[in-house]
């Protein structure tokens, strides 16, 4: 719907609603009025109708009287001279128009009569009177009551010579004549009704038939209305032993409410005509809102589809001329800015480079032509926030300058270069045939190489690149650039300058995800159990510990290897959590085995994410203290990776393992970058020789070289020398000649579950002391000095 109509139909409503509130309360006002002035004029008229009964009433007494006391007429009482009393009653009966005149005897009997309604030797009908007489010496008595079916008003008057001898009675009929004259003096329609066999029946009415078999039917149900149009008032007439009769009044609220109806009609013609004239306005106004508006609409649809070509005009000083004017300015700020946006959506505002955005874009395109491979290179700059950190961000800022610069230099290497976030940077470029991708990528890292420049100030800036290429990598962009991510990331971890993506580096599938989820469940629901792996002394095969291995029995998997989940739970985070499960399921199980007389010190993996755990010492002597298991019966394994991200930090957690006197043992040695200076320092109790090195030990001399020196720098450290992995006696022999005190491997046990490694324990010698290295005859100071 248009704002014109709606604008137009709100007036309209609203104003309609106006005057349909007004014309509904004048209705009820105006039915109000017509039910109170009816009711006004029921009661006079019932107070007019009974002073007109009250007149007739007089008027019957006094002929009455006049008639009794006429000596005349009482001598024809005593002689009962029926002819001259017959005369009398006819004569004084047509003096006021009365409908009957009759006299009756003490005994009740009719001694002579005019009109119908008696007959002379005949009773008195009505001795209900002649009883109301002597009950109350009344000289005179009156009622309404029905002969003949008629309806008559009686007055009973006595003839007295000198004590009453007999009794006049007189009466008018009200019949349908009396009936209109009585509506003509109250001005309602007035009916009398006589009750016969239980139900009113009309007697005379001026009434409509249907109007009066209304009326009859509210009587009948007990009730003062017949309808909704007829208002009824009742006065009864009579009630003695006879039949009663009722007179109704009665009114029309129909004719009653036709001069407030007029009125509502001429309120309804004025609503007719307001209606009108207020469409007519309000679609005048509502056009002229909403032509300007229109116009204004038309100029921000063009705005918003990126046209700016559309000035706004709209000659007016209200309102609407202010918007108007105000969408002028807004359009052309909108213009300047979208210039502005349209330049920075493609381009790096600092080094002037593309964005990611545009680059992506870029290399779609190059893919889309297939003719030849092409090398994505993801390259980052190492330690950048060392530069921003000691220099300020106004000397990094230039130092990206200055890199991007070098990127684009001529010759340039690649068809397009990127900044793509704070220090990555990422170029592509279509290789030639016979070139490598590794080439290339070498290039790119050998122009980056030079120290940067920076206000005299020569800056060393390290670098590190992944490489995809397409189409063995990918065939999609966004895929190629998150292949070269990965391979970046992996370079990163390392420690290499640039490093090509291959299939290996795919994250983790859905399933494997999902094994990550399963996690937190498999650690509530108790699933992880620790499989144990003997370690024996290889002198003389005496059992001296063990290391805990860690399963997860999988509802569904099955047996799970820490191969499937351990190396997801290191990239999700989730990695300190099982720590934390393997220290306290380790410490339980060892601290049992010590309570059962049956000592072995037991080692438990921990990660590198774990040294970085500030809370990790605090927790193993929490476990310690809650177990109640000896310090020494526990050992931390923890691999040479572990220091490369922050040896100064990692040393240090070292050190507060070792003051709550846990052994350490570096594991996968030979295998990491340690420096030799760290792991002169490093507060450890044995060294694991690589498996590596065990399964060639027999096979390379080059390689019993290794294991024996390192043996002797562990001995003269002061440190035992464990060889994992041994899986033949000769292997054994050779290990144990080149200085190696302790053998694991399948040679004497495979990972054994907590029941079947207590049988296999029960049936092998346990050491009882730990081995002695001999190989070094003096120990260093230094060494010495940890030790203790």
């Amino acid at each position: 719907m248009q704002l014109r109509t709606r604008i137009a139909l709100t007036f309209l409503l609203l104003l309609g609603a106006v005057l349909l509130a007004a014309l509904v309360a004048v209705s009820a006002a105006n039915r109000a009025n017509a039910t109170r002035e009816i009711s006004r004029q029921l009661e006079i008229g019932n107070h007019v109708f009974a002073r007109a009964l009250d007149s007739n009433r007089r008027q019957l007494v006094q002929a009455a009287q006049i008639l009794a006391s006429d000596w005349g007429f009482r001598e024809a009482v005593g002689s009962r001279d029926a002819g001259t009393l017959a005369s009398a009653l006819q004569n004084h009966g047509a003096r006021i128009g009365a409908s009957l005149a009759i006299l009756v005897s003490l005994e009740g009997r009719v001694l002579a009569a005019t009109g119908t309604a008696a007959t002379a030797g005949q009773p008195f009908r009505h001795a209900d009177m002649l009883l109301a007489a002597d009950d109350n010496d009344n000289d005179k008595l009156t009622t309404v009551t029905v002969a003949d079916g008629r309806v008559y008003q009686l007055v009973m008057v006595p003839v007295r010579a000198p004590l009453p001898v007999a009794w006049v009675v007189m009466g008018f009929a009200l019949d349908q004549a009396a009936v209109t004259e009585l509506a003509a003096v109250t001005g309602l329609d007035v009916t009398l009704v006589t009750r016969d066999s239980g139900s009113w029946t009309p007697a005379a009415s001026t009434l409509r038939p249907d109007p009066l078999r209304h009326a009859l039917s509210g009587l009948n149900d007990g009730g003062g209305r017949g309808d909704d149009d007829l208002v009824v008032r009742s006065l009864p007439l009579s009630t003695g032993s006879g039949a009663p009769v009722t007179a109704v009044l009665s009114r029309s609220l129909v004719e009653a409410r036709k001069p407030f109806d007029h009125l509502s009609d001429r309120l309804l013609l004025i609503a007719i005509v307001s209606l009108s004239l207020t469409a007519v306005a309000a679609f005048w106004l509502a056009r002229n809102i909403t032509r300007p508006l229109r116009s204004l609409a038309v100029v921000v649809e063009r705005i918003r589809s990126g046209r700016y070509d559309s000035d706004v005009v709209v000659e007016r000083r209200d309102e609407i001329g202010v918007l108007a004017e105000g969408l002028q300015l807004m359009r052309r700020a909108v213009e300047a800015r979208d210039t502005d946006i349209r330049a920075l959506a493609f381009t790096d505002r600092l080094t002037g480079l593309m964005n990611r955005t545009a680059f992506i874009e870029s290399l779609t395109t190059a893919l889309a032509r297939r003719d030849r491979p092409v090398a994505v290179a993801l390259i980052n700059l190492r330690r950048f926030r060392r530069i921003n950190e000691c220099l300020g961000y106004a000397v990094g800022d230039a130092v990206l300058c200055q890199i991007g610069a070098r990127l684009i230099d001529q010759p340039t290497l690649a068809t397009a270069v990127a900044r793509i976030a704070g220090d990555y940077y990422a170029a592509y470029t279509s290789l030639e045939e016979g070139s490598s991708a590794l080439a290339w990528g070498v290039r790119l890292l050998e122009r980056l190489s030079d120290p940067v420049m920076v206000s005299a100030q020569a800056i060393d800036v390290s670098t590190a690149a992944g490489l995809a290429t397409a189409p063995v990598d990918s065939i999609d962009a966004d895929d190629l650039l998150r292949c070269a991510d990965l391979a970046l990331e992996r370079a990163r971890r390392e420690n290499t300058t640039l490093y090509a993506y291959d299939a290996n580096l795919r994250v983790a599938t859905r399933e494997q995800l999902s094994l990550l989820g399963e996690l937190q469940r498999a650690i509530e629901e108790d699933e992880l159990v620790f499989a144990f792996q003997p370690k024996l002394r290889l002198t003389d095969g005496a059992v001296c510990g063990a290391e805990a291995l860690l399963r997860w029995r999988h509802p569904v998997r099955g047996l799970l290897l820490p191969g499937a989940f351990i190396p997801f739970a290191e990239q999700a985070g989730f990695i300190r959590k099982i720590t934390r499960w393997a220290l306290q399921s380790g410490a339980r199980t060892a601290a049992e085995w010590a309570r059962r007389g049956q000592p072995l010190p037991l080692s438990v993996n921990i990660s590198a994410d774990d040294l970085a755990d500030p809370g990790l010492a605090e927790f193993v002597q929490q476990i310690l203290t809650e177990s109640g298991l000896a310090p020494q019966l526990l050992t931390l394994e923890l691999t040479e990776s572990g220091f490369i991200a922050d040896p100064v930090q990692a040393l240090a957690r070292m050190e507060s393992l070792r003051l709550l006197g846990v052994g350490l043992s570096l594991d996968d040695f030979g295998t990491g970058y340690s420096s030799l200076s760290y792991l002169a320092r490093m507060p450890v109790d044995e060294l694991k020789i690589d498996r590596s090195f065990v399964v060639a030990v027999g096979s390379s001399d080059e390689v019993a070289a290794i294991v024996r020196a390192s043996a002797e720098m562990a001995h003269c450290l002061g440190l035992s020398v464990v060889a994992e992995g041994i899986e033949d006696e000769n292997t054994a022999a050779i290990l144990a000649a080149l200085g190696c005190d302790i053998g694991q491997g399948y040679l004497y046990a495979k990972p054994m579950l907590a029941p079947d490694f207590g049988r296999w324990r029960a049936s092998r010698p346990v050491a009882t002391e730990q081995p002695v290295p001999a190989q070094c005859l003096v120990m260093p100071a230094s060494a010495a000095a940890r030790r203790a």
